[in-house]
């Protein structure tokens, strides 16, 4: 279906539908990854808005419901910018949709555009001053999914060792990767059980597991001037909060420049929410743990352009990182 970029136009065509848009607005595809997502421009005014098409399976609508929720609910109640979902005609956020060349039915929602660009990873002090901001950005995050009485009755995955990299990974197996070798394997074998061991110790509490974003990833912020904006809650869901802090280096942990970024983030987050010798003393379980959940991924989304090109030379480098974990920690 991905190599039918029709099919996509097709469903995108049907949600403007939905919206009383079909005749006053264009859809441009902007990506097709684990969702589709449009640019919906008025041809009129020139306001721009953004469709996400939901991969079928992925999520129940009670979840997507839950997801925003909590958009809402940081809308509302917290300093911080991020999207507001658009109603359909009919009054919902969530819209079922569509198309007359697919005998299928998806789900998608709309969103206020917000301007901004992805950080640029090239420019290391603008980056490292990012960072500061970012973990002042997910501790409002986290302290308003503390407050929230009604967070523990979302909808939403939950994120740990198990559903990450042990016996039931949502996103699949790393040791399916392409270029995993028996030596490979049985050192990031090794690395996994550490964390195993660590997390296990660590255990889930009120302070240090709940909502997280799951995903602050540089592809999931958008920087206007001083202003760190989050997009793409997709992911969302109950999980250790440090998790949050490993998904912001994501793709760039082995770079020399991650460990003063992360020292950076525990410098932002401070600012607004105390972190204990108990959570610092993980950072590098939840950056190895993420890291091991990424290979996953990369391996199971292997004929996607973007991730063959993400996935050069990543098992090496998680190796590394294993390698030096494991003289850290086993």
């Amino acid at each position: 279906m991905f190599t039918n970029k029709d099919i996509f136009d097709s469903f995108a065509q049907d949600a403007l539908k939905k919206y009383g848009l079909e005749d006053s607005c264009k859809a441009e595809l902007l990506q097709l990854s684990e969702n589709i997502t449009y640019l919906i421009r008025n041809e009129k005014t020139g306001e721009k808005t953004i469709l996400r098409i939901s991969r079928p399976g992925y999520h129940t609508i009670e979840e997507l419901d839950s997801e925003l929720q909590w958009l809402k609910e940081i809308k509302n109640y917290t300093p911080l910018v991020v999207a507001d979902p658009i109603k359909g005609l009919n009054g919902s956020y969530i819209q079922l949709i569509r198309s007359w060349m697919l005998n299928d039915t998806y789900v998608c929602i709309m969103y206020e555009f917000l301007e901004g660009q992805m950080p640029d990873e090239s420019d290391e002090e603008a980056i490292a001053n990012h960072f500061i901001s970012l973990g002042e950005t997910t501790a409002y995050l986290h302290r308003q999914a503390k407050m929230w009485n009604h967070a523990v009755k979302l909808s939403r995955f939950v994120w740990d060792y198990d559903t990450m990299v042990g016996s039931n990974p949502r996103w699949g197996r790393w040791q399916a990767a392409r270029d995993m070798t028996k030596e490979k394997r049985d050192l990031l074998e090794r690395a996994s059980s550490v964390i195993k061991r660590r997390l296990e110790k660590y255990e889930k509490n009120k302070h240090n597991f709940g909502l997280i974003h799951a995903d602050l990833r540089l592809a999931n912020l958008l920087i206007e001037g001083d202003i760190i904006k989050v997009i793409d809650f997709d992911d969302c869901g109950f999980g250790w909060y440090m998790h949050d802090l490993a998904s912001a280096v994501s793709f760039i942990e082995t770079k020399p420049i991650t460990e003063k970024l992360i020292e950076n983030w525990l410098i932002g987050y401070q600012k607004i929410e105390p972190i204990l010798k108990t959570d610092l003393d993980e950072i590098d379980t939840f950056v190895m743990q993420r890291r091991l959940q990424l290979l996953a991924w990369l391996t199971s989304h292997i004929d996607s352009d973007p991730v063959k090109e993400l996935s050069v030379g990543y098992t090496d480098g998680s190796v590394m990182l294993a390698e030096r974990y494991l003289r850290k920690y086993d």
